[in-house]
This record gives structure tokens, C-alpha cells and sequence, in this order.
């Protein structure tokens, strides 16, 4: 007999094992939600004993027809939120498949959830395109930022001199990171994921595990490359960038992105992608002050660098390469502009002699 909150926790670990933080604490509350819900909503409302506590109940207990319960239970949120929540449930479903805890009936368990979920809507996502520009624009010179600040509060030569060695590192690391980003539209986490032997600086391009594991190679740009050949140097990295070779398979292995922090004490550990988000989040607030910089999301810069392919090109498909998408209807929710069509518009309704009134 397993019990159904063991099996819950069971389930946990494993998105803890796979998936990020951030993921792992989303299905945590949803499950959380899941056996609350299961615990206080009977089955079968005739009958309120048919409730199911997860803490005694076998796992065996539980049947596909429990998700209408939980859809339930979800209405008091958002759509956005339910459709998250019944995804992590649905997953723990598959994993008592997969684990043959039980046996699902899982094409109706699909089924129950396209009939009576929400349909969540799809908006075109939108993004600050002018506060993204400021940003770029202060992530270009924050190689030449005044770091004299840096350390003040030391105790000693030494200590301020360390301080200011990390600050300095921080703002080249910070311009690369946030030119990468902008110029090849990686997501946060594929970006902190890099290392060192992913980067080609012969051919421009990075090799990039993406989205479910999918490797791709991504085209960048000479000044993202530029910023991060600044960065590695002022780290030291011997053989960063020599003729585009790397010194030797242990440099190849180093994180392209990593702490610059007194816990650090020099180590090379890789940033997490909610640290990165922080110190993104915090350029902005430095460029473009707290209101705007609010606006600013993981994703913006993603829907940034679109919109720049298809102000360049006029060209959907090469919009949706470039940035991965495997639908090109995905593509379509950030194809805010049409050169072509804002031209002809203008050409009829702004031509001389137009009625304006």
C-alpha cells in the first residue's frame, strides 16, 4: 500500500530533480491545492463521506474522476492559474503510471479537463520595446561604470580592492548577459545554462540546450560576442579566446555566467535564472527608474528580439527560426508590426487630400 501524500511528495521530488526552482515551487502549491481539495470536496455530493484524505488514503484510491473535483475547487482563481495547477495535477497522473501506482485512465482524464476547464485566451504578450532600448543602451556602458564606490564601507586596502574587482566583473557580466539575451532571443534559462566551450567565437554562434532538452545552435551577434570576450578576460579565463579554441576541455566545462559575490570567494558557480532576473531586474530599475523597470519581464526580451527580425525582414518564418518556436502560430502573438502593411496603411489614410473629417 502506498499512501496518496507519500506518492504527492514522491512526485515532487522528481520535478525538483528536473525542472527549476521556480517550476518545482509552482507544483508544490498546486498539489498542495490538489490534496486540500481532494480532502474537503466529496466526490459524490449526495455523499459526504466519499471525500479522500491524502494522509490515509491508498494512492489506488484515487480515480481520474477526482480532477472534477479540483477544477472545482480552481474557480475562485484566475484561468491562467487553473490551467498551471491541472497541468502539475495531470502530471501526477503519469507519473502513477509511469511508477505503476495505479492505471489511469488518462485519455479521460484529458477529456474531463477540456470539457470543463476554462479556455484560456490567447493575447498578443506586451512589451516595453522603448524602456528595453534604455536598458540596452545603459547595459553598453556599464563596462566603463564608475566603480569607486565599490568597497567603501572596507575595512582595508585589500578588502576594497576586492570590491571593487567584483563590481567591476558584475557590470561587464551583467552587459553580456543582457546584450545576449537581446540579440538572440535565448531564454533566461538557456543563457545561464552555458558554458564556456558552448560559445564559438570563429562561427558566432552558441550551442544551446533549449526548451525540452532540444539542442540548437544559435546565431549572436559581434557585440554580444564582444561584451562576453571582455568579460571572460577581466575574469582571467586563461584561453578564453584564443583563434576561437579553448585552452583545454577543464575551461570548456567552466559556466559562461557566474557569481561575483563574497559567498563566492572567487569560485566559479554558476548563476541561478532567478539571480539572473534579479540583477536584470535591477539594471532596468538603474536605467529607466522602478515604474518602467516594472514592465519588464523574462519574457520581453524574447518578444524584443522577434520584433526586431520582423522589422528587418518582414519575414514570419525566418522570425520563427530565429527564435525557436516550433508553431509559427506562437510567432504570431508577437508579430506586433508589418512594415509592408504599415506602409500601404499610411499610403491610404495619410496620403494629401485624404477626408479627415
Amino acid at each position: 500500500m502506498t499512501i496518496l501524500s507519500e506518492a504527492v511528495q514522491a512526485y515532487l521530488n522528481t520535478i525538483a530533480n528536473s525542472r527549476s526552482p521556480r517550476t518545482e515551487r509552482t507544483y508544490r502549491t498546486a498539489m498542495q491545492a490538489f490534496c486540500a481539495a481532494l480532502k474537503t470536496i466529496p466526490l459524490d455530493p449526495k455523499q459526504k463521506a466519499s471525500t479522500l484524505d491524502p494522509n490515509t488514503a491508498d494512492v489506488a484510491d484515487l480515480q481520474v474522476d477526482h480532477i472534477k473535483v479540483f477544477i472545482q475547487s480552481l474557480k475562485r482563481y484566475s484561468a491562467a492559474t487553473e490551467r498551471l495547477y491541472l497541468t502539475a495535477a495531470v502530471g501526477f497522473y503519469e507519473y502513477l503510471a509511469a511508477e505503476n501506482l495505479s492505471t489511469p485512465n488518462l485519455p479521460r482524464l484529458r477529456e474531463l479537463i477540456a470539457r470543463r476547464a476554462r479556455t484560456l485566451g490567447r493575447r498578443r504578450p506586451k512589451f516595453p520595446r522603448n524602456e528595453i532600448d534604455e536598458l540596452i543602451n545603459y547595459a553598453i556602458n556599464l563596462a566603463g561604470r564608475d566603480i569607486e564606490s565599490a568597497g567603501a564601507k572596507a575595512k582595508s586596502e585589500a578588502g576594497r580592492l576586492a570590491e571593487r574587482r567584483r563590481g567591476r566583473l558584475r557590470n561587464l557580466r551583467d552587459r553580456a548577459f543582457i546584450l545576449l539575451l537581446a540579440d538572440t532571443g535565448l531564454r533566461v534559462s538557456e543563457a545561464c545554462a552555458l558554458l564556456l566551450g558552448d560559445v564559438d567565437f570563429l562561427e558566432a554562434r552558441l550551442d544551446v540546450l533549449g526548451k525540452g532538452d532540444d539542442e540548437a545552435l544559435v546565431r549572436i551577434s559581434q557585440r554580444a560576442l564582444q561584451a562576453i570576450a571582455d568579460y571572460l578576460e577581466a575574469r582571467q579565463v586563461k584561453g578564453s579566446r584564443s583563434g576561437g579554441r579553448l585552452a583545454g576541455e577543464k575551461e570548456k566545462s567552466l559556466p559562461l555566467f557566474v557569481r561575483h559575490d563574497r559567498r563566492a570567494a572567487g569560485e566559479q558557480y554558476p548563476i541561478a535564472a532567478s539571480t539572473a532576473w534579479d540583477f536584470v531586474r535591477q539594471r532596468a530599475v538603474e536605467a529607466v527608474g522602478a515604474a518602467a523597470a516594472a514592465q519588464i519581464h523574462p519574457h520581453s526580451f524574447r518578444h524584443y528580439f522577434v520584433t526586431v527580425v520582423l522589422l528587418a525582414t518582414n519575414n514570419l518564418e525566418k522570425a520563427r527560426a530565429l527564435a525557436r518556436h516550433k508553431n509559427i502560430a506562437t510567432t504570431q502573438l508577437y508579430a506586433e508590426v508589418d512594415p509592408e502593411l504599415d506602409r500601404d496603411y499610411h499610403e491610404i489614410f495619410n496620403a494629401p487630400g485624404h477626408d479627415t473629417g
